[in-house]
This record gives structure tokens, sequence and C-alpha cells, in this order.
């Protein structure tokens, strides 16, 4: 039988939009697969409900590691620190370079985690495009490099707080 191939530029909108095509008198019915549309968006909420969970559990572990390792290093360091106090540093002048080191653990490991996610991403695209030509992801260019520039903002700021965080509380000569 003829029939007609509709493309919606919501997917949200194919609920709506079949009953009207399917009022038309030259339409004998309309299918769209309701029970298929409503298993992908559920799919696709827990997908990104479960992302969303995930990214804030790894920056707080990852928050918690940081913490520590300054914790440690201020610990190692305890007798320098408390001889700056004695000779008259200020505590910014003592807390500077736990910061910076808490900021480049934080840059390292997200420039490590931007890597492995390019390099993951690239193999994905290309193996998808190889085998599934029809099924659309988005282009590596301009998504990684936002992907890649957030990471590192957010590892520096993740390290720079975990720092923060670590300093305030063993920093009190």
């Amino acid at each position: 039988p003829y029939s007609f191939e509709v493309h919606v530029d919501r997917p949200e909108r194919i609920a709506e939009l079949a009953p009207k095509i399917d009022e038309l008198e030259s339409v004998e019915t309309a299918k769209f697969g309701q029970e298929v549309v409503e298993n992908i968006f559920r799919l696709t909420k827990i997908m990104r409900v479960g992302g969303v969970l995930l990214v804030m559990l790894l920056a707080m572990a990852t928050l918690f590691i940081i913490v520590n390792t300054i914790r440690i290093t201020v610990f190692a360091r305890r007798r320098e620190v408390t001889i700056m106090k004695y000779v008259g540093a200020t505590d910014w002048f003592i807390r500077w370079p736990f910061l910076l080191e808490g900021m480049f653990l934080g840059f390292t490991g997200a420039l490590v985690a931007a890597f492995i996610i390019s390099q993951v991403y690239g193999a994905i695209l290309s193996s998808v495009h190889s085998t599934l030509a029809f099924f659309p992801l988005l282009p590596s260019w301009p998504l990684l490099l936002y992907i890649n520039i957030s990471l590192l903002v957010i590892g520096t700021a993740i390290g720079a707080a975990g720092s923060t965080i670590s300093l305030r509380k063993f920093l009190k000569v």
C-alpha cells in the first residue's frame, strides 16, 4: 500500500501529530510506534539521570582524593609551615603552593580524562559510521572542544576547592 513517512523536528510532537494525521480523509491508519517512542523516552531519561548522578559521584570522589592528598602534603611539611609562621609568613604565602598543587592535580586529572574521552569518542564515531551509517551522532569537532575545555576548567576548580577545604582545617598554626 501507498504510505507517507513523516519526520518531526522534536520527538515529543509525535503523540500530538499522529491523531491529526489519522483524521485526514485519505489516511487509513497512522502508525508511529507509541510503545517504542515511550520506551526510548524512558530510557533516555534514565540515562540522563544516571549520567548526572555518576558525574556528581565522581566529582565528590575526586574532591575527596584531592583533599586527602593536600592533607598529607601539609602534614608532611608541618615543620616547614610552623617555621614559616614563626618568621612572619602570611597565611596566603603559605597557602599558595598547596593551592597550586591542588589545582595542578585537578588539571592533570582532567587532562587525562579529556584525552581518554577524545580517543574513545573518535573510535565510537568511526565504528558507528562504518556499521550504522544512518545512526546520527554529533560530530567530534565542536563537541569535544567544548567538553574538553569544560573538563579542564571544572577539574582545576575541583582541585582548588579541595585544596581550600584541606587548608582551612590544617593551616591553623
